[in-house]
């Protein structure tokens, strides 16, 4: 991609320089190669917004965390969202192995560092909620490796300053996915 101005001629205007602009692109490229692609940027770096780690973005977005992603009726929780959402990450991830495999990104380390994934709750409502999240979670093949843990050692061991003088009459839970994908080195 290259930033031009309002004069070139252009056949795909991106507007915006983070990682939905940058992805975008990527997939039109890769697609249509001919196409002359713009983006154009108005703050003073690139990806400064949303897709700013401190805006949690570049995170791996994978539905892992989001509760209101499950929502609970009837005593049911439902996944489809969750599910969905993870399916579009998986989607990332073959086109960030593409452009490995194509030598496009030489060190897939340089903009993804896989870490633990973790949701935690307090009281017995939520503890209830979450143990019944993870139950229907795990049982999908997307989210097999989701851990669900109301031990005390064990989640002080997962997030020790959360844990940290935290009240014991209080029921605690958390559900941790490990970090993940995996990568090899490229080529």
């Amino acid at each position: 991609m290259t930033t031009g101005t309002t004069a070139d001629r252009v056949d795909v205007a991106l507007i915006g320089g983070g990682i939905m602009s940058a992805t975008l692109g990527s997939f039109i490229q890769e697609l249509m190669p001919d196409l002359t692609i713009h983006a154009f940027e108005r703050l003073s770096r690139i990806a400064y917004e949303s897709s700013q780690s401190q805006n949690n973005a570049g995170t791996g977005h994978a539905g892992n965390c989001e509760l209101n992603y499950t929502p609970e009726a009837a005593g049911r929780v439902d996944i489809s969202k969750a599910l969905r959402v993870n399916g579009a990450f998986e989607i990332s991830l073959q086109l960030w192995a593409r452009l490995v495999e194509t030598g496009a990104i030489a060190d897939p380390r340089s903009f993804l560092n896989p870490v633990p994934h973790v949701s935690f709750v307090w009281g017995e409502d939520d503890v209830r909620f979450l143990r019944a999240r993870h139950a229907a979670m795990q049982a999908h093949p997307m989210f097999a490796d989701m851990a669900f843990s109301e031990d005390r050692a064990e989640l002080t061991d997962w997030m020790p300053l959360i844990m940290e003088d935290r009240a014991t009459d209080v029921p605690v839970a958390a559900t941790r996915v490990p970090g993940a994908p995996t990568w090899t080195s490229g080529p």
